[in-house]
């Protein structure tokens, strides 16, 4: 398992740091008039680093919670892309950022997203694939959303329940779930940044009436590439689902899921 890290909160991350206790700092023996001067640059400091202005407006309120009521608090800029020709997906939230192909749609910052059966998670830092029409309606192929999340099981298990609930959730079809059959690797340990993260990573196959002679179905896709990764945070953690078409009937938009949706992920990164 990659070395533990840490989640300062309040939507930024601290520097990784290596051995030793973290809570059990040790303070050389200083006079009260230097402790109270120290105190004071610390707390200048922590003004100047979040910033005067309270938690970004709009978005779901349940989500702002992640910030307490009293803080002060700006997110950093976006920052640039890391894959030449890509553009940046940004989480200002969660602080965290990923690299999407120039022809995706970036949405709004203040725009949210909820998947069917995840209870209490508002998804933001939004990218929808190129959007094509499909039997009088229209469609994406492909999506990305981030949130914070608490930590209530491992990392493993939440990528697994992540990837679960997505695969459904975005390739419903008129609000009812498709047959699906997956092929998933197992988990994999990485690290994000330095920090500890897990890495899940599969293939979607839809069945039901897209395999039919119906040809408004036609056009609907029947293979996408989904990979969730799950960072750790002290108490929370930040969580990163991509999809995309890799088998469509219809030849346009085109399906590079097998390819894109990888190097969405390679470009994960906080943002401090």
């Amino acid at each position: 398992m990659p070395r533990e890290s840490i989640y300062r909160g309040f939507g930024t991350f601290d520097e990784p740091v290596s051995g030793g206790n973290r809570r059990g700092t040790r303070w050389m023996v200083v006079t009260g008039l230097t402790l109270a001067v120290l105190l004071l640059a610390s707390a200048i400091t922590i003004s100047i680093y979040y910033g005067t202005t309270s938690s970004p407006s709009g978005g779901n309120v349940a989500a702002d919670e992640e910030r307490s009521s009293t803080s002060t608090w700006t997110a950093p800029p976006a920052p640039e892309p890391v894959i030449e020709g890509w553009q940046v997906g940004y989480n200002e939230r969660s602080q965290f950022a990923y690299d999407v192909p120039q022809s995706w749609n970036v949405l709004p910052a203040e725009q949210s997203y909820t998947i069917s059966g995840v209870r209490n998670v508002t998804f933001h830092g939004l990218v929808d694939g190129p959007s094509y029409r499909c039997d009088n309606r229209t469609l994406v192929a492909g999506r990305v959303v981030s949130a914070w999340v608490d930590a209530e099981t491992t990392m493993s298990n939440a990528a697994k329940s992540f990837y679960e609930k997505a695969r459904t959730d975005f390739y419903a079809t008129n609000g009812v779930a498709p047959e699906i059959s997956f092929e998933t690797a197992e988990p994999r340990e990485t690290t994000v940044d330095g920090f500890d993260a897990v890495r899940l990573s599969g293939t979607v196959t839809l069945g039901d009436e897209r395999n039919s002679s119906n040809e408004a179905a036609g056009c609907l896709p029947t293979k996408v590439t989904m990979a969730t990764l799950v960072v750790k945070a002290e108490e929370h953690y930040v969580v990163l689902v991509a999809s995309a078409d890799s088998e469509r009937p219809a030849a346009s938009p085109s399906a590079p899921g097998e390819d894109v949706v990888p190097r969405i992920v390679d470009s994960a990164r906080t943002v401090r």
